[in-house]
């Protein structure tokens, strides 16, 4: 029985029929998509051009000297990002009334990559009607939360005394009031500040509060803040107390010299923590005085200027 032999098809045919059904695959695909896909989401926006800090007087927390440099952003407790003042528009996918929270960001110890909102600025919170594509600009409101021990653990301003300052263990120079004059503006400095100025190449500048504090040592937060000039490096730490009785300093952050008034944010968590095996094991809380000191001996001539000093916890 003869059977019928079978023509092979063509490579060039199947070759066609290939591509006809790729064409075919890739057009239901571009049709089913741009059938079904939705609309793209339209974001409002949210931009913070300046902002306003306490009021333009002393009031419980001093003089409203600050440092913020940036905003950290939250929509309906959704964190959006970190951003420099000017913020430029910020997208928010939210639509009506959204709850917005606006933290104040500073640069601790000085150090740009130190990163932080600061935990003793209240933050502020509105409510705001957003609509797609319209741009909504706020000016946010910061102050000094409030704290249990009011208005700091220390704050000196100089503006009537050096009350509850010294010039340290281990400085030799003695604290001067000095007038502002032409240095800052009244209004957010005072009128005085204190300035230590060495006279000879042996003596040390050294700035201390007078009373040991109770600070935490279990990590919570700890700042120092000030705004300081300075002709040489100044060495930040504490020296730790339980009771009566001295028990160590702990230090490691050394301030540039300064030409101009600088504001600085120091955390002293780090350095109080130090003391918290000893604190457990005496069953005794630690208690501090904070040092700003020359390091090494300055030599004649030099000087370290402060002012609005507040330790905060």
């Amino acid at each position: 029985m003869n059977q019928r032999k079978k023509s092979p098809i063509k490579p060039f045919f199947l070759s066609k029929m290939a591509i006809g059904i790729v064409v075919f695959g890739i057009t239901a695909i571009q049709y089913s998509c741009s059938y079904f896909h939705p609309d793209e989401v339209v974001p409002g926006y949210i931009q913070i051009d300046t902002f306003s800090f306490q009021s333009q007087a002393p009031d419980s927390t001093g003089y409203p000297t600050q440092r913020i440099s940036e905003v950290w952003l939250f929509a309906n407790n959704q964190v959006l990002g970190v951003y420099s003042i000017p913020t430029g528009k910020i997208p928010v996918i939210a639509k009506g009334r959204t709850n917005i929270s606006i933290q104040a960001g500073v640069f601790t110890d000085g150090i740009r990559k130190n990163r932080v909102y600061y935990p003793f600025y209240r933050p502020f919170e509105t409510l705001v009607e957003l609509e797609q594509g319209k741009v909504t600009t706020l000016t946010p409101h910061f102050s000094y939360t409030a704290q249990k021990k009011i208005p700091f653990t220390f704050y000196q301003d100089f503006e009537l005394s050096d009350s509850g300052c010294i010039k340290g263990d281990d400085g030799n120079v003695f604290i001067q009031m000095v007038l502002h004059g032409n240095t800052a503006k009244p209004a957010l400095f005072g009128n005085r500040y204190a300035k230590l100025t060495t006279a000879s190449a042996t003596d040390v500048i050294e700035f201390s509060n007078n009373v040991t504090v109770p600070l935490p040592t279990n990590g919570n937060p700890v700042y120092l803040e000030f705004d300081y000039k300075s002709t040489c490096p100044i060495l930040v730490g504490v020296n730790g107390f339980f009771g009566n009785n001295y028990f160590g300093s702990s230090s490691d952050l050394v301030l540039n010299p300064r030409e101009e008034w600088t504001k600085i944010y120091v955390s002293l968590s780090e350095e109080t923590s130090k003391f918290n095996t000893e604190a457990i094991l005496k069953r005794t809380p630690a208690r501090f005085r904070f040092f700003l000191k020359t390091v090494p001996e300055p030599g004649p001539g030099n000087s370290l200027s402060l002012d609005n000093i507040r330790l905060i916890n």
